[in-house]
């Protein structure tokens, strides 16, 4: 979730599925800044989902954001989060949603093609 009040101020969650087997005392993605979600009220918002474990190591919360400070649209700059996750570990799975200052939203999912 991305919210923009009326003063301007972004704020972006989200929340974890408590992955299955999962070791106890784990800390999954959403605690981390960057990797489930980011905000920075002068450039927008991001919020993500997918492998936790992998997120962690790319913070794409935190990268789309700093893509949308330097100009780039909130659907671009999610594509652009998900994509560098992807050139690593081509069967990630996830998504993302981003939103800048200005109001302008975006989303991207990352899938993996099969075939049949």
């Amino acid at each position: 979730m991305i919210v923009i009040n009326q003063k301007g101020h972004v704020t972006a969650g989200t929340s974890t599925n408590g992955a299955r087997h999962k070791i106890p005392g784990r800390v999954g993605d959403s605690p981390v800044a960057g990797a489930g979600a980011y905000a920075d009220s002068t450039a927008g918002g991001a919020a993500a989902t997918g492998d936790g474990d992998v997120m962690m190591r790319f913070l794409p919360s935190y990268h789309a954001v700093e893509l949308m400070r330097a100009g780039t649209d909130p659907t671009t700059a999610c594509k652009k989060a998900i994509t560098r996750i992807r050139k690593y570990f081509p069967q990630f799975f996830g998504a993302m949603i981003c939103a800048n200052i200005t109001g302008g939203y975006g989303e991207y999912q990352g899938t993996v093609s099969i075939t049949l």
